[in-house]
């Protein structure tokens, strides 16, 4: 996943010699909080045009993909009545820190998109929202930044998992600015110099480094 179509199709290249036994497929941020079959894994590809222009795609990915999993009593008592007849699921783990205190919260199943959203804040119901997974939450940009101003604060049951940053090492040297926006133990797999811009040669990323704590 990438800022726009372009760098997600020459990162889809370089990411696919690191995970050859996975099919990779490319997305801009845009296109993938659209499409209705996302996969819930992916790598985040910041352009690597400028370390700001970088920073700025990772926070807004972090903030409308990389949710927590809700507090644990409100996960106990969702458990107790969702369905257990599709299989194991992946839980999304709480945010470290997470306040424990929370003891409602609005869990919204299937599909969110903008009617339901301002249908549910308008029925001032609990400023906590919980969703199945960030991939059914289908918002313009400034609806989701207007629900952040009154407070919506998101939580998913299923996690979409983020299995590697591909960065410049520009970017990685920055890693104070972002360590908090990405969960722990991220790995990051450095872009050759150069390889943000269109004319940069591509080498195939790899886990150089390094999965030390984020």
């Amino acid at each position: 996943m990438a800022p726009d179509r372009r760098s997600a199709l020459r990162a889809a290249q370089r990411v696919s010699a690191s995970l050859p036994k996975a099919r990779i497929e490319a997305f801009s941020l845009a296109a993938y909080l659209g499409a209705a079959d996302a996969p819930d894994r992916i790598v985040l590809c910041p352009a690597g045009r400028s370390t700001a222009d970088d920073l700025r795609f990772l926070a807004r990915a972090a903030g409308r993909l990389l949710w927590p999993g809700p507090p644990g009593r409100l996960r106990a008592a969702i458990g107790g009545i969702r369905p257990h007849g599709e299989g194991p699921r992946r839980f999304a783990p709480p945010r470290r820190h997470e306040p424990a205190t929370r003891t409602s919260a609005l869990l919204l199943e299937g599909l969110v998109g903008p009617v339901r959203a301002r249908s549910a804040l308008a029925a001032s119901s609990p400023r906590d929202w919980i969703v199945e997974s960030a991939r059914h939450v289908r918002l313009p940009g400034p609806l989701h930044r207007r629900l952040a101003r009154e407070g919506i604060r998101w939580s998913a049951l299923e996690p979409i998992e983020l299995v590697a940053l591909y960065a410049t090492p520009a970017l990685d040297r920055a890693r104070a600015r972002w360590r908090l926006l990405l969960p722990p133990r991220t790995r990051v797999w450095f872009a050759r110099r150069g390889a943000g811009s269109r004319s940069g040669p591509a080498r195939p990323p790899g886990p150089r480094r390094n999965d030390r704590g984020s």
